[in-house]
């Protein structure tokens, strides 16, 4: 009776692991993730087709998300993204862009 528990062992242990391992896998997919994209961020999928419209360009996030909050109040659009990018590619003067769909 000794022998057929060693033999059932490495079984139970093997079985054990790999449902832990499942588990784990499982939540590890159904976790949401903590960088959910916001109006106000990049979303880089919807600039990829070509739904977002460049706007102004301004000195300060403040003042980007202040002329996109007008925007959204002025029925222009309904979402807007501030994104920072050099003005004039390498020169290094980076500013704030308004981005509206």
């Amino acid at each position: 009776m000794n022998s057929r528990n060693f033999r059932l062992a490495p079984a139970v242990a093997v079985a054990t692991a790999g449902l832990l391992f499942a588990g784990a896998a499982g939540t590890a997919v159904a976790a949401p993730s903590d960088e959910s994209p916001t109006p106000t961020s990049s979303a880089a999928s919807d600039e990829a087709q070509g739904n977002w419209k460049p706007g102004g360009w301004y000195d300060d996030e403040a003042s980007c998300k202040k002329a996109g909050e007008q925007g959204k109040q002025d029925h222009k659009w309904r979402e807007y993204q501030c994104k920072r990018e050099e003005k004039h590619p390498g020169r290094y003067d980076y500013q704030w862009h308004l981005y509206y769909p």
